[in-house]
Formats: structure tokens, sequence, C-alpha cells
């Protein structure tokens, strides 16, 4: 008697690589955690001014008292959403078309033709909602590893739209790129490094001292065979017990692992994730969240929100649904009799604080 090992279903999902299938949200989850919906054509913020600490002027007690009160003003920073649109048809023909795993899913039974295209609807749908989603997650890894987001409006006929070049207003000192004395020299030294940085970030307007340490996974590596981190780990000194690097196994491939620390408060972690952008020729070409040669100092604070700009669509303002994240409508053509599905949404992650965060480029 014949023994049956796997049943269908479990051999086409044996034969599936569900390892891209969660969204590399790290960035945008952990960092961008608040959320504003605007009804406007521009999302407007206000920077609360800086606490003074000027000193009280002596006078004599038979003088006339000195004033010192003035007026502090207040930055008003607008930005201007950019706005998704995504349509696609479905055709009614395409339900013709059965694909295997379709057969499988559905138990070893073929799926009638209205299940096939109910099906089609539900998958197009997804690949916008999840597009929708990495376009959201490019951003916030935009906004917060560089400080600014560079929006490449597409058009399909006609001039090509410029470029916009959304600046949170990051500290132009706090984004730099080494030209020598790289990281992968282990007489670099990259503690010295680090403590400048470090420092440049406290003095900053808004900044602090970073706790967190990201790099890329080019980097990652280095610190085990850099001659200063190694004389910090030197446990014969007296105070070297601040330095810690993790000596096993690292697997870079990881979306966030942790490295070690190099003082009490500053821990390093390796992080690298990557979307998918066509290739032009039908398949995909995967790009870096977070560029391999870069570091990126974090300070406690570094927060953000995931703001909305308003939905302009008449539909959207009749239903009340011009302050939502994603808005979907869905229509049917009469001839051809197809289902028109789009998906709408204008997401912006803003930083708060951007001189909480300092990129620096250290390998070439």
């Amino acid at each position: 008697m014949a023994i049956e090992l796997w049943t269908d279903e479990e051999l086409f999902m044996l034969r599936s690589d569900p390892r891209m299938d969660p969204l590399p949200s790290w960035v945008l989850d952990t960092f961008f955690t608040g959320r504003y919906y605007s009804e406007d054509f521009e999302i407007k913020f206000g920077d609360l001014p800086e606490a003074d600490r000027f000193l009280a002027p002596f006078v004599l007690p038979y003088e006339q008292g000195k004033p010192i009160a003035y007026a502090k003003g207040e930055d008003i920073s607008a930005f201007t959403p950019p706005y998704i649109k995504l349509k696609d048809r479905v055709r009614a023909v395409d339900a013709k078309n059965l694909k295997p795993s379709e057969i499988f899913r559905n138990r070893g039974a073929k799926p009638s033709l209205e299940e096939r295209f109910n099906q089609r609807v539900v998958e197009v749908s997804g690949i916008h909602l999840r597009a929708i989603d990495v376009r959201r997650i490019w951003m916030a890894c935009r906004a917060f590893f560089d400080g600014k987001v560079l929006i490449q409006y597409e058009r399909d006929q006609g001039a090509a739209n410029p470029d916009v070049l959304l600046d949170f207003g990051r500290a132009a000192g706090h984004t730099v790129v080494k030209s020598a004395d790289y990281w992968n020299d282990p007489s670099t030294d990259i503690m010295g490094d680090v403590e400048t940085w470090s420092n440049t970030m406290y003095l900053a307007r808004g900044g602090g001292a970073p706790t967190m340490m990201i790099v890329g996974a080019q980097v990652a590596p280095l610190f085990r065979k850099n001659t200063g981190v190694k004389a910090a780990l030197d446990t014969n000194y007296r105070g070297n017990n601040s330095v810690q690097m993790d000596l096993g196994i690292m697997n870079i491939e990881r979306p966030l692992q942790y490295v070690g620390r190099l003082s009490t408060t500053l821990e390093v972690w390796t992080y690298k994730d990557t979307i998918d952008i066509p290739d032009g020729s039908g398949g995909k070409t995967k790009i870096d969240l977070f560029n391999e040669k870069d570091i990126c100092l974090v300070a406690p604070g570094a927060t953000g929100v995931l703001a909305h700009g308003a939905i302009y669509d008449a539909d959207a303002m009749m239903e009340g649904m011009v302050s939502t994240d994603v808005y979907a409508k869905m229509w049917m053509t009469k001839d051809p009799g197809d289902v028109m599905l789009m998906h709408q949404s204008s997401p912006l992650p803003i930083p708060l604080y951007p001189n909480r965060t300092f990129k620096a480029r250290v390998l070439a």
C-alpha cells in the first residue's frame, strides 16, 4: 500500500519561501509611533523655543530695576505630503486562467470561475496595500537616517514632474562622509570618531547624547579587528569593563542583531533589510534600507509621527473619508465588463527631533 507523505497543499507550502513575507518595518514601527491626519494641503509643525540660561544682572538696591523679558519667536515648518494613487483593472477574462496554486490551496478541488475572479480582486488589493506599506517604510528610513526624503513623481506622458526634496531640518554637521581614516583600517580611531560625533549631537539644538549606534552590514565585523576597540576590551586595565563585544558568529543578514557596546550607555546593533524595485525586464532588484557602509547614532527621544495628508477624491469627501491612511474604491466598467481597483494615500513620516540622529559614511 502506498504511503502518502505529503498532501498537495503541504507540498505547495514546502516549496514556498516565506522569508520575504514580513514587512521590513522596524524603523517605522520603532521610531514613528505617533499618528497625525490633516485635512489641509500642508502639514504644519511648530518648534517650541529653546530654554535660555541667561544670568540675572546685578544692580544696586537704590537703582532702577533692569528689564530682561523679551518675546520668544516660534518656528513653523510646513510639509506637503506626497500622493500615492494606485489603479489596476481586474479583467473578467483573467479568471479563465487557472493557477496550480489555486488548486493546491483549495485542497485539490478546482475553484469555480466566480471564486477565481474574487480571488484575483483580493490579490490585486493586497498588492496595492503592500506597496503602500513598503513606500511608507522606505520614507521612514530616509527621514530617520538621512533627515530628508527625495520625492520623485512618476508620469506616463508629457514632461516629467520635478523632484521635491523634503528636508526636515537636521543640522548639516549631522551627516558626515569620511574621506580618509576609514573604519576598515584596524588603526583608525573608531572610539574617537564616535566620541566626537556624540558630542556634536549633545550640543545641537534639540539633540541629545546617543545611546544606540546602528551600523551597516559591512561595518559590523570591523569592531573585532579594530586596535582601539580591542584595547578597550582588555580587562587587564582597570575600568575597561564598560566595552563589550559579541565574539560569536555574526549573522549580518538578519534585520537586527546585537553587536556589543562601546560604553555603559552606548549599544551597537547591526541593521540590514531590503525592499524591491523593478529592474525593467520583469524582475526585481533588492536595495538596502540602510547603506551597508553607514553608521547612525541615535539619542533617546528620536521619535516621529506618521502623518497623512488629505485624500483628494470626491467620493472620499462625500463619505467623510478625507482623513484616512488609505482610501480604497472599486467600480465596474460596462464594456468590457471589468472591475477597476484604486487605492489612494498621502503618507509622510516626520521626525520630530531630527538632531537626535547622526549619520556617517565610514567606508569608502
